[in-house]
C-alpha cells in the first residue's frame, strides 16, 4: 500500500510516495531535493513540487530524486521557477525527476520549467544521465528566459536505449538569447528507443538550435517524433528534424513540420545534420518558410546517404521577397548533398516563393542531391520555380535529380515546371530534368512544364539543358494564349540549339540537334 513520507536522504521504496512540498532556494541554500536524496525504487513515487529561488547563487534542483529512477518508480509533476538576480549573476541547472538514469519501467512526471532572464538555465526534463529499457519521459513544458542562455533536454541529458520513450514536450525559447533544444537525448538513441511528439518554438531576435530528438547519432531501429518547429522572426536558425548527428542500421526519421519566420536565417536538416547509412530511412518532412529570409534545406541528410538509405517524401516551400531589397538566396535538396552506394531518394516536392518586393531571389531545387554516383536512384520529384510580380528579379535553377549523375546512378521521372511574372517582371528559368550525366548514368522520363496564369506568364528567358527524346521527356504548354496543338508552335534552330515560340513565350532546348514532333509536347 502506498504511503507518504517527507523528503528522505536515502532512498524511496515499497510503494513509498513523497508529499508535495514547496522549496525556496537562496545563495546559503541553492541545492534542492524535492524527495529523495538518494534513488526511487520498487514503485515508490515522487511529490508535486515546487521550486523557487531567490537572489544571485548557482542553483542546482532535482524534482524528484538525486540519484536514479528505476523499477516502476515515478517522478512527481514538479515546477521551477527562476528568477532574474542580475545580468549573468544565476546559473540554474534543473532536473525535473532524476539526477541520474532512469531505467526498467520507471517514468518521468510532468514537469513545467521557467527560466530566468539574463541567466544561464540548463533544464533536463526526466533524467540527467541516461534512459533505458522500458522508461518513459514526462509531458514536459519549458520556457527560456529573455536575454539568456537556455539549454533544454526534453527527456535525457544522455542516450536513450532499449525501449525507452521520450514525453511529448513543449519548449518556448526566450527572446534577444541562445536557445538550444533537444527534444528528446542529450546523447545518442539506440535500440528500439523512441522520441516523443515535441512542439519547438525558437525565441525573436535569437540565434536558435534545434534536434528534434538526438542531440547525437540515432542507429539500431531508433525512431525519431513527429516534431513541430517555429523559429522566432529576425533570428539564426539551425533545425535537425531527429539527429544532431549521424542515422545507421534501422534508424527511421519522424514527419516532422516547420513553419518559418520572416527575416530569419534557416539551415534545415530533416533528418540527420550527419550522414544517413544501412537503412536509415528519413521522414516525411514539411517545410513553410517565412519570407524576407534565407534559407538552406535538406530534406534528410545534410552529411550524405549512402548504403541502403532512403529518403522520405518532402515538401519544401521557399519563401518570397516581400519588403526587404538585396540579394536572397535559397537552396534545397530534396534528400541530401552526394547520394551514392544504393540510396534512394524519396519522391519531393520543392517550391519557390511569390516574390512581391525590390529584392533579387535565386532559387536552386535539387529534385534529391547535388552529386549522385555509384547505384544511387533518384526519387519521382516535383520542381516548381518562384514566381515575379515586384521590381527584383527571380532566378530559377532547378535540376530534377542532381547536378551531376555518375557510376550507375538513375534519375527519376521527374515534373519541372517553370516560375512565372507579371507584367513588366522578371523571372528566368534553368531547367535539367536529370542533370549532367557521365559513366553508365541514366536519366529519367521528365515533364517540363510552362503554365500560364492570365497576366502571369512564363516570359522567354526559358532553358532547358538536358531534354532528350530517347529518354521520353516532354514539354508541356499549359494556359498560353494562342497556343492549343503544335501546330501553334513555331520551332527554329539557332546554332547549336532549338528555340520552341509559343505564343508570347519562349524555350530555348540547348545542344539540342534532333528534329521536334508532336509527340514532343502535350497541350492544356
Amino acid at each position: 500500500m502506498s504511503h507518504r513520507v517527507p523528503f528522505t536522504p536515502g532512498d524511496l521504496t515499497d510503494h513509498q510516495l513523497g508529499t508535495d512540498d514547496i522549496l525556496a532556494g537562496n545563495p546559503t541554500n541553492n541545492v534542492l531535493i524535492g524527495d529523495a536524496g538518494g534513488s526511487l525504487l520498487d514503485h515508490s513515487g515522487g511529490g508535486n513540487d515546487i521550486f523557487t529561488e531567490s537572489g544571485a547563487a548557482t542553483y542546482t534542483f532535482y524534482g524528484d530524486a538525486l540519484g536514479d529512477i528505476s523499477d516502476s518508480a515515478r517522478g512527481g509533476d514538479d515546477t521551477f521557477t527562476a528568477t532574474f538576480a542580475g545580468a549573468f549573476q544565476s546559473f540554474t541547472t534543473v532536473y525535473g525527476d532524476a539526477g541520474g538514469e532512469m531505467s526498467d519501467h520507471g517514468k518521468g512526471g510532468n514537469d513545467t520549467f521557467t527560466g530566468a532572464a539574463e541567466s544561464s538555465n540548463y533544464f533536463f526534463g526526466d533524467a540527467g544521465g541516461n534512459m533505458s529499457g522500458h522508461a518513459q519521459g514526462g509531458n514536459d513544458t519549458f520556457t527560456g528566459g529573455a536575454g539568456a542562455i537556455n539549454n533544454f533536454f526534453g527527456d535525457a541529458g544522455g542516450d536513450m536505449s532499449d525501449h525507452s520513450r521520450g514525453g511529448n514536450d513543449a519548449f518556448t525559447g526566450g527572446s534577444d538569447a541562445i536557445n538550444a533544444f533537444n527534444g528528446d537525448a542529450g546523447g545518442n538513441m539506440v535500440g528500439h528507443a523512441q522520441g516523443g511528439d515535441d512542439i519547438f518554438t525558437g525565441g525573436q531576435n535569437s540565434t536558435n538550435f534545434f534536434q528534434g530528438d538526438a542531440l547525437g547519432n540515432m542507429s539500431d531501429h531508433a525512431k525519431g517524433g513527429n516534431d513541430t518547429f517555429s523559429p522566432g522572426s529576425n533570428s539564426s536558425n539551425s533545425f535537425s528534424g531527429d539527429a544532431g548527428g549521424g542515422m545507421s542500421g534501422h534508424a527511421q526519421g519522424g514527419d516532422d513540420t516547420y513553419i518559418g519566420a520572416i527575416l530569419s536565417s534557416n539551415n534545415f536538416f530533416g533528418d540527420a545534420s550527419g550522414n544517413m547509412s544501412d537503412f536509415a530511412k528519413g521522414g516525411n518532412d514539411t517545410l513553410i518558410a517565412g519570407s524576407d529570409s534565407a534559407n538552406v534545406f535538406y530534406g534528410d541528410a545534410a552529411g550524405g546517404m549512402s548504403g541502403h538509405a532512403q529518403g522520405g517524401d518532402d515538401v519544401a516551400v521557399l519563401p518570397g521577397s516581400v519588403t526587404l531589397s538585396g540579394l536572397f538566396n535559397d537552396i534545397a535538396y530534396g534528400d541530401t548533398q552526394t547520394m551514392s552506394g544504393d540510396a534512394r531518394g524519396g519522391n519531393d516536392t520543392l517550391t519557390g516563393g511569390d516574390n512581391a518586393g525590390a529584392g533579387d531571389v535565386h532559387y536552386q531545387l535539387y529534385g534529391d542531391a547535388e552529386f549522385m554516383s555509384e547505384a544511387a536512384r533518384a526519387g519521382n520529384d516535383t520542381l516548381t520555380g518562384g514566381s515575379n510580380s515586384g521590381s527584383g528579379t527571380v532566378t530559377n535553377v532547378l535540376f530534377g535529380d542532381a547536378a551531376s549523375l555518375s557510376g550507375f546512378a538513375k534519375g527519376g521521372d521527374d515534373t519541372l515546371i517553370a516560375g512565372t511574372a507579371a507584367p513588366g517582371s522578371t523571372v528566368s528559368n534553368d531547367m535539367w530534368g536529370d542533370g549532367q550525366l557521365s559513366d553508365h548514368a541514366q536519366g529519367g522520363a521528365d515533364r517540363f512544364v510552362f503554365k500560364d496564369a492570365g497576366s502571369m506568364t512564363v516570359g522567354t528567358n526559358n532553358t532547358i539543358e538536358d531534354f532528350s527524346q530517347c529518354q521520353h521527356d516532354k514539354i508541356e504548354f499549359s494556359g498560353v494564349a494562342g497556343v492549343e496543338s503544335f501546330a501553334d508552335l513555331v520551332i527554329t534552330q539557332s546554332g547549336s540549339d532549338v528555340i520552341v515560340t509559343a505564343g508570347a513565350d519562349q524555350v530555348t532546348l540547348h545542344n539540342f540537334a534532333e528534329t521536334l514532333t508532336e509527340s514532343d509536347f502535350l497541350f492544356c
